[in-house]
């Protein structure tokens, strides 16, 4: 990239590990995902943040959905259409999505979350771009336990997003969801884990072929050793904005979302 950032999701042997799906659990968190939400076929859906355009690809030719994609690095949109020209992916900002509101029934947001450079913004557009009663999908990187300071990583990736679940579930609460149901994934993240050092023989050697052997790569690991990193997927509904609901109606209305979760089968939060 021109401004010289290192992008972990554009990395080749990152997006190996993750067979082209760019996150770990690759399609298979994906088809959990669409099912925990209950999104029937011929939904419409955006993901925002598509990378190479295999979610879009999977909804619209497994799922039988109408699936649009956008992502705002050129190449990953440009590697997205050489791999299948008939999907519908755009370039651009999810702090300034390109629908009509109420366009969409279903949002996906896979491993792109803690990379928005303004997360408040893109959830009031992913919001306005639902339908009443649409879904909104996160999945992303979280912090379990913090034992040391954590300065964040010298490249562009979801590990610099962590927070608490608190503070993840309340940032989101706070753009005009509820949650319907929160589902940890740490064991689908350990596996991506293990699935890199046997790629690159070692974590210490993954990080070098990104920033290089000396200072930056043993500060990378230095800082991942005070930190205890999970991994969730999120459901959540919309509810209006500018609105103040009663704590009773609140409790009411996250209840009807939490039964609709555990009659899709998913872990209610």
């Amino acid at each position: 990239m021109s401004d010289g950032t290192i992008r972990l999701y554009e990395d080749e042997g990152f997006q190996a590990a993750g067979q082209g799906a760019l996150r770990p659990g690759g399609l298979g968190l994906t088809e959990k995902a669409v099912e925990a939400a209950g999104l029937a076929p011929g939904s419409r859906i955006l993901d925002v943040g598509c990378g190479c355009g295999k979610t879009v690809e999977y909804l619209n030719n497994v799922r039988d959905m109408k699936a649009v994609g956008i992502d705002i690095s050129v190449e990953m949109a440009a590697r997205a259409r050489g791999i299948n020209n008939t999907l519908a992916i755009m370039v651009g900002d999810a702090g300034r999505l390109p629908y009509a509101q109420d366009s969409m029934d279903g949002v996906l947001c896979e491993c792109v979350y803690n990379l928005l450079e303004d997360g408040p913004r893109a959830l009031g557009e992913m919001h306005r771009v639902l339908r009443p009663g649409g879904r909104l999908i996160i999945s992303d990187l979280y912090l379990r336990e913090k034992t040391g300071e954590f300065p964040g990583l010298p490249l562009a990736t979801c590990i610099n997003g962590i927070a608490f679940r608190e503070a993840v579930v309340a940032r989101i609460e706070a753009a005009g969801f509820r949650l319907a149901a929160w589902l940890d994934q740490t064991p689908v993240y350990k596996e991506f884990v293990a699935g890199l050092i046997m790629r690159y023989g070692s974590l210490s050697v993954f990080w070098e072929s990104l920033v290089g052997p000396g200072e930056k790569a043993c500060a990378i690991q230095a800082s991942l050793r005070n930190v205890r990193i999970g991994y969730y997927l999120s459901v959540w509904g919309k509810q209006r904005r500018g609105s103040e609901p009663g704590v009773s109606r609140r409790r009411s209305g996250r209840q009807d979302l939490l039964a609709e979760g555990r009659k899709n089968g998913s872990e209610s939060a």
